[in-house]
């Protein structure tokens, strides 16, 4: 299906003759079909040069390329469920969040399926779950392989589709890929599904450009599976919620647009009484135990500030509610970042700027929460959880309502000893408080039981985040 110009149907030819058959054999055992009538028009001819090439000037008598017109959620030819069956390739990423961009093929497909496709599943998504459809009533043995985003592995709108697909075809292998490989704005993966297989049965996981094997893991969620595919670290069992000491918020289109009409720069002897005003921080503000704020400039709504206030007053009284309850100790969390990176917010005088996330608890815990959300165990836990979700490949993606589900560590004498920590680093330096950082991160390591390799993996987070802050910036 969406067969393109052919790419994937040649690979599978060369791969049918590297299996012993000969080329006019394995011409007969492929078939591609694409809405796009010149991606046919190329797709036939690209599979007559290859007949050429391999016949070296011969014939090989009468052979029929079945490449053609149409559309795979609709006329899938009913030869091509006579299996068992391989269905490979790489459907068109759409997603419906544009308008125009999904056909109305697509949408009424999901709309029958609404069960197992969310409302915002794309069109990879959905020629998924159709292959999976076409395998299953080839019966057992067949095999599904298409191209997804990588959002896919641990996205909301493909839960459910995770879960069906568990049932009827688990995953065997999985392959991603730091690398832009094909031609989308996002990262791509593969999975590769059994129809009839054992989901209890250790997946395969390759990676990069060459189909790099990288090791078999057990069957766990998608998005874990994904991280690990790319090199993440071993995590040792960890048990506990951060959720039961929490509770997380963050601000919305309204608060956001109010913030930014309401924000002005305090003047050099004004500062946030926590009553009529507060300081606005966002996410490029905050670095691991340290605010930015009246220290560096801070870009929000569209200008550079140094000492960003709103006035309460300012705002419409719905948006006023949603401040004062702001206005309380707390921690900053920053997300879509390659660590998770906090500072605490002790006299509550902070408002948090969208996407930033406000972490609240009771006073006497805010160094315990900051020293687990700065520990490299939670911030790998949190990667692989939901890799792929994020605007970049190597982003931690936390939403407000996920922060409970992070883990908590098991040695309390060693997790004292990093919120102790946490709490000398106020009023310190930048330098001062990433140093602190690091020695809280080390600390929280052992806390966890984790090994160095997950303490150097997030150190290497950090290095490198530094060294993209030092850079000038090219937009000037």
């Amino acid at each position: 299906p969406t067969c393109g110009g052919g790419a994937f149907l040649r690979a599978a030819l060369d791969r049918l003759v590297a299996l012993g058959l000969e080329p006019a054999q394995a011409i007969d055992r492929v078939a591609g079909m694409d809405l796009d009538a010149d991606a046919v028009q190329v797709s036939q001819w690209a599979l007559q040069l290859w007949l050429l090439a391999r016949a070296g000037g011969g014939g090989h008598g009468a052979t029929t390329i079945d490449v053609r017109q149409g559309d795979a959620l609709v006329d899938w030819p009913i030869w091509w469920g006579q299996g068992p069956v391989v269905i490979v390739g790489n459907p068109p990423f759409a997603t419906p969040l544009k308008a125009g961009v999904i056909p109305e093929s697509a949408a009424r497909y999901r709309i029958q399926y609404a069960g197992v496709l969310g409302p915002y599943a794309d069109l990879a998504a959905i020629h998924l779950l159709r292959a999976v459809e076409v395998a299953e009533a080839a019966g057992p043995g067949s095999t599904v392989a298409l191209i997804q985003p990588q959002s896919s592995l641990s996205g909301r709108d493909t839960e459910a589709l995770r879960t069906h697909l568990d049932k009827v075809a688990p995953l065997g292998a999985l392959w991603a890929a730091r690398e832009a490989i094909f031609d989308a704005g996002v990262r791509a993966c593969a999975p590769v599904l059994h129809v009839g297989g054992d989901h209890h049965r250790p997946v395969s996981l390759s990676y990069g450009p060459q189909v790099q094997a990288r090791r078999t893991q057990p069957h766990q969620a998608w998005g874990c599976l994904g991280a690990d595919a790319l090199g993440a670290p071993d995590l040792p069992a960890m048990s506990g919620r951060l959720g039961a000491l929490v509770s997380a918020t963050a601000g919305f289109r309204d608060e956001h647009y109010a913030l930014v009409a309401a924000c002005r720069e305090a003047t050099l002897d004004e500062d946030a009484d926590g009553c009529s005003t507060a300081r606005v921080v966002t996410v490029g503000a905050v670095d691991p135990l340290w605010s930015a704020w009246g220290f560096e400039p801070q870009r929000f709504g569209g200008q550079d500030r140094n000492r960003p206030l709103v006035d309460r007053h300012a705002l419409p009284p719905k948006v006023q509610s949603w401040l004062d309850r702001q206005l309380r100790p707390k921690i900053l969390l920053a997300t879509q970042t390659k660590l998770l990176e906090v500072v605490v917010d002790r006299a509550g005088l902070a408002v948090p700027a969208t996407p930033l996330i406000a972490v609240h608890t009771s006073p006497g815990d805010l160094d315990r929460v900051t020293a687990v959300l700065s520990a490299p165990p939670v911030v790998l836990w949190a990667w692989r959880r939901w890799f792929g979700t994020a605007m970049t490949i190597d982003a931690v993606k936390l939403a407000a309502r996920q922060v409970g589900e992070l883990p908590l560590p098991a040695d309390e004498q060693a997790w004292a000893r990093g919120s102790a920590l946490v709490a000398g680093a106020d009023g310190a330096s930048r330098q001062q408080a990433r140093e602190v950082a690091v020695e809280v991160a080390r600390i929280m390591t052992g806390a966890y039981g984790a090994s160095d390799a997950v303490f150097d993996w997030w150190h290497q987070r950090l290095v490198d985040r530094r060294v993209r802050r030092a850079r000038p910036d090219s937009s000037g």
